[in-house]
């Protein structure tokens, strides 16, 4: 933290022409007030702002806060971000559960976009659409490994890139490693190259997937489709026109309020894209179609069922981000202003992920939103020790204090949390072969 957000802020800020004569702020005095600023207060104004930077011994105005709001601190704030996106920070020890810990690694994958101000569609392109709407967006692309919390990314991308086109699409993974991730980035060649090289895949099956025995002869879905609820089905299929890659296909035929919940989701997801829902995806609704290449002697049909709603665990990590970090809202129409604070939100919430890692990931049961609490009301210490106040000891001991005592997620009989199927590894469901 001291190299990047003290040393290399100072030099980058010089290099991007953020800070051209030192006068009140350095650039680690910018940097750190805007970081700490809004991690400790994410709708932070500018005079709270003003108040921070005076723990680093400054005293600027809200005004000639508003002032630095430019393109060079937003390339300055962006480059720091990128510095500090680029160290893969891990816990020391493996979370204790023994589903994860069969594999190597697993690795969950996702993206979320952000939509920008128009004036800003130079820097980041949005997917377009109707003029003067989506014209500037930016994606976030993020890997998540689940035994020691190691966050890669965010990577930053336009926001017209498709997922199956991710800036890790060439990244490998060690091997026997676990990798679980959306249907938007199911690429069978990626699969393929994924097994050869020793990995393994867990995904859910799109509609339109063709299947074929491990002989070659096609395979009508329809006829494998369990009838009753709880009903499983498990066979070795091939996949993809052109690799006819060898996977197990698991099916379980699922109650109705699910299948009745997911129907909602494909009219609410039509309606959003102004397209029809698709009568293949309607139909297998009533059905959770999984395919994977770990064979079963190394993870069984209800061991996957876990599994692959750790992906999940993506669309809690985004919320963290943007429902507490509120890193896609700003109290501002100044297009710059928007690209530094989402730059310096960013910087602070990897901050934030490092200190639950160093801290806490070790307990299984434990609850980002609450820890993410203690590390918004301890973001002052850290910029205290910064400016030299305390210690940096002093400032963690502290943070590690807090973080020990009521950040656990609440245990549940009727609808479990996800760690505890992990622990369980199997769902709630009664099944039958």
């Amino acid at each position: 933290m001291k190299h990047i957000l003290e040393e290399r802020a100072n030099v980058l800020a010089r290099e991007t022409g953020c800070i051209e004569r030192q006068r009140k702020f350095s650039g680690a005095d910018l940097l750190q007030t805007l970081v700490f600023g809004w991690l400790s207060h994410p709708d932070a104004s500018l005079e709270r702002l003003a108040s921070m930077a005076t723990i680093r011994k400054v005293e600027v105005t809200d005004t000639a806060l508003h002032k630095r709001f430019t393109e060079p601190c937003a390339h300055f704030l962006h480059a720091v971000f990128e510095e500090m996106a680029s160290v893969v920070v891990e816990a020391s020890q493996d979370v204790p559960l023994e589903l994860l810990c069969r594999f190597q690694s697993v690795v969950l994958e996702d993206s979320s976009s952000i939509a920008l101000p128009e004036e800003l569609a130079e820097q980041w392109q949005g997917c377009g659409g109707s003029p003067g709407k989506g014209q500037a967006a930016v994606k976030l692309h993020v890997r998540w490994e689940l035994k020691r919390g190691q966050v890669q990314g965010p990577r930053l991308t336009h926001g017209r890139i498709i997922d199956r086109s991710s800036p890790f699409k060439d990244d490998g993974l060690p091997v026997g490693s676990l990798y679980i991730a959306d249907l938007g980035y199911l690429d069978w060649g990626a699969i393929a190259a994924r097994r050869a090289a020793g990995s393994y895949t867990l995904t859910r099956a799109q509609a339109r997937t063709n299947y074929w025995t491990p002989e070659g002869k096609p395979l009508e879905l329809d006829a494998l489709l369990p009838q009753q609820v709880g009903q499983t089905h498990e066979r070795w299929v091939r996949v993809g026109k052109e690799h006819r890659h060898l996977m197990r296909l698991l099916i379980l035929r699922v109650p109705q309020d699910g299948a009745s919940r997911r129907r909602a989701n494909l009219e609410a997801d039509a309606k959003r894209r102004a397209q029809p829902v698709r009568e293949r995806a309607w139909k297998l609704a009533d059905w959770t179609i999984l395919l994977t290449d770990v064979p079963a002697n190394l993870l069984n049909l209800q061991e996957a069922l876990v599994l692959v709603r750790e992906r999940w665990q993506m669309e809690m990590l985004y919320k963290l981000w943007k429902q507490y970090g509120r890193i896609d809202e700003w109290r501002t129409t100044n297009p710059w202003r928007v690209l530094c604070e989402l730059y310096a939100k960013l910087i602070g919430l990897l901050l934030q992920h490092w200190l639950i890692l160093l801290f806490a990931w070790q307990d299984e049961q434990r609850s980002l939103v609450k820890l993410a609490q203690v590390v918004r009301d301890t973001a002052s210490s850290l910029l205290e020790a910064f400016a030299g106040e305390r210690s940096f000891l002093s400032a963690l001991q502290a943070i590690q204090r807090r973080m020990r005592l009521g950040c656990q997620m609440n245990k549940r009989k009727k609808h479990p949390n996800s760690a505890q199927l992990l622990q369980r590894r199997s769902t709630n469901w009664a099944l039958s072969p």
